[in-house]
């Protein structure tokens, strides 16, 4: 595909999901590389210059990149790669609970959200969860990701299907979606759930 970085005297050898820079049969090469049109001599490293904490190294032809490795003992360590050697109190974070107190670099979980201190920031975002293929789905209390579940009336969310209806007190047929106000009642409200009918009072209305 024109995506090898082997060196114009090595020859680029295709392999299942990569590849292998050959040298031709009686030649002496260099194994270096070719980035960016520049060469890279073998086993040379460096930093990439639009990601300061990767670094590359030249391998036989082929070009490995790794995220820097943090040793918070060097006192010349990057902290803007590696926040968790910052030592400074500046650089702390407080926890939401205003009890406790996070170092540059250290995570956490509240509310749902992974939260990690940068340099005296506190940066959250959602919860990765893994998906889930059922029809029918829960959080558990104390949760932050669904589960599978078979009963309809206790799911939180439904994988609604339109050919799944419901029939109502009155031989009215309903979507699954649909929710509607019970005959004869002013507080018990009735959903249809894929077939299911599910219906609960509500304590507001009481």
């Amino acid at each position: 595909m024109g995506r090898n970085t082997c060196a114009n005297d090595t020859v680029c050898f295709n392999l299942e999901g990569g590849y292998d820079c050959r040298c031709p049969h009686g030649r002496n090469c260099t194994g270096d590389c070719i980035l960016d049109n520049k060469v890279k001599h073998n086993r040379q490293i460096w930093v990439l210059d639009n990601d300061r904490c990767s670094v590359c190294s030249c391998q036989t032809g082929q070009v490995m990149c790794r995220r820097m490795v943090c040793d918070c003992e060097n006192p010349t360590a990057d902290l803007f790669c590696c926040p968790e050697c910052d030592p400074r109190l500046s650089s702390q974070c407080l926890h939401q609970n205003g009890l406790l107190t996070y170092g540059s670099g250290e995570s956490w979980v509240e509310n749902c959200q992974q939260c990690q201190c940068l340099q005296g920031q506190v940066d959250c975002w959602p919860l990765s969860c893994p998906p889930v293929d059922c029809e029918f789905t829960v959080v558990p209390e104390g949760e932050c990701c669904a589960r599978c579940i078979i009963d309809p009336c206790q799911a939180d969310t439904i994988r609604n299907d339109i050919t799944k209806t419901c029939t109502d007190e009155h031989g009215i047929q309903r979507f699954s979606g649909s929710s509607w106000v019970k005959h004869g009642t002013e507080c018990t409200l009735c959903q249809c759930k894929n077939g299911h009918i599910c219906c609960s009072v509500d304590p507001m209305c009481l």
